[in-house]
């Protein structure tokens, strides 16, 4: 009874090695599959960010020769002005613009949305330049005039961008902030990176936390020590 008992029992482990080597056998199929799922995924991911760029890029490049306009009140078209007669009566009496220099304007349009009401901001205005040349000197004098004043209301000029690019430029105003306090040269160019001029060297920054931590501040301990620096 004992020897055909053991009998019965070595076949039971047989069989079950037997089991538990078919299985060994698919676990290392399905650990294949699933590096090789990972290494596709891990590719589309990538070229899921690259296609992402590049709509991104098309989209501002599409943008570059447009302006975004705040300030315009709502309805002033029906004094006799609209589209680009409007902004450019707008930008003839805010802009020291000479009276050779002629703007030429595609077209101008609000921002899509519900008209808001009288009390509230009114919706921005974009409007394309024919020329990219028009559209930098606009921008230009802007920035150069500072704060601008149109029908008693303030207006302000911003280059037109994504949404996206926008917050991405948005996160070195804490570093063109401190430039400014330590009256450092700085330019923030295209798409987003932040060039910083300091005693005749150049750094660029793509990175607005690295910006502020490695260089900034350091020039902020330099001239708090009494350094000073040429531009």
């Amino acid at each position: 009874d004992i020897r055909g008992n053991l009998e019965t029992l070595g076949q039971r482990v047989s069989n079950a090695e037997t089991k538990i080597g078919r299985l060994g056998g698919r676990m290392d199929d399905h650990e294949a599959r699933l590096v090789k799922v990972e290494d596709e995924l891990a590719h589309q991911t990538r070229y899921a960010g690259e296609l992402w760029d590049r709509v991104q890029d098309l989209e501002n490049c599409s943008r570059r020769n447009n302006i975004r306009v705040i300030g315009i009140p709502e309805g002033v078209e029906g004094s006799g002005l609209s589209g680009p007669t409007l902004l450019l009566s707008v930008l003839r009496e805010c802009l020291p613009l000479g009276e050779t220099e002629s703007i030429e304007v595609e077209r101008v349009h609000c921002t899509l949305g519900p008209r808001p009401p009288p009390d509230q901001r009114p919706r921005p205005i974009i409007a394309r330049l024919l020329r990219f040349q028009d559209r930098e000197r606009t921008l230009r004098l802007a920035r150069e005039a500072g704060e601008l004043y149109w029908w008693g209301g303030k207006i302000m000029i911003f280059p037109d961008m994504s949404r996206e690019l926008a917050a991405q430029r948005k996160l070195f105003t804490p570093a063109q902030r401190r430039c400014m306090e330590l009256g450092i040269c700085y330019a923030l160019q295209y798409p987003a990176m932040l060039r910083v001029t300091v005693n005749g060297r150049q750094l660029k920054f793509e990175d607005p936390e690295e910006a502020i931590r490695e260089y900034i501040a350091a020039v902020l301990d330099w001239t708090s020590s009494g350094n000073t620096y040429t531009y």
